[in-house]
């Protein structure tokens, strides 16, 4: 069993604070730009060496990703590889969890989710166009309790007769 260290630091002072921390047979370490980014060279290096029962010890999860794609990637690999994590900053330990995990991994695909509609409806050619027009509900509602016809739906809208009647078909159309 081989116990690994990895940390992302910018200064020297840095590195030295944190390798006795680590207390690792390897140390790997990648230098950050000035807001804590970089390529993880090392880190990339350290996971091809890894196998099973050794040990990653880490400061943070900030260390081994800047994204939630990231960490969950890194996590993976662990749990692929049957490597051991051990974080020094307590308050992250619950996330190594199985649960803690799938928390990720649902915040993950969340987050795809969300970027694939928005690129979706950015891609689409044209003006934006709004689906239903600001308090639509409350009036199609009332609409429908029968305290007016259409047309006064309409123009408590600001739209036209006929935009009102399409909007109803697709508001009530049933998949």
């Amino acid at each position: 069993m081989t116990r690994f260290g990895y940390v992302r630091a910018r200064r020297k002072q840095e590195i030295e604070g944190i390798k006795d921390q680590l207390n690792a047979d390897k140390v790997f370490i990648d230098l950050t730009d000035e807001y804590g980014f970089c390529e993880n060279e090392s880190l990339k290096a350290m996971l091809e060496q890894l196998g099973s029962s050794d040990a990653v010890v880490i400061r943070n999860l900030n260390d081994v990703a800047d994204e939630i794609n990231g960490l969950c990637i890194f996590l993976s690999t662990l749990k692929e590889k049957d490597t051991e994590l051990i974080l020094l900053d307590p308050m992250q330990a619950r996330i190594l969890s199985d649960q803690g995990y799938e928390m990720l991994s649902f915040i993950n695909n969340f987050i795809k989710e969300k970027e694939t509609s928005l690129k979706s409806k950015q891609s689409k050619p044209g003006r934006p166009v709004k689906p239903y027009p600001t308090g639509f509900l409350d009036v199609y509602k009332e609409y429908r309790e029968g305290s007016f016809n259409g047309k006064e739906a309409a123009k408590r809208l600001s739209i036209n007769y006929d935009k009102f009647r399409e909007l109803v078909k697709t508001f009530e159309f049933r998949i």
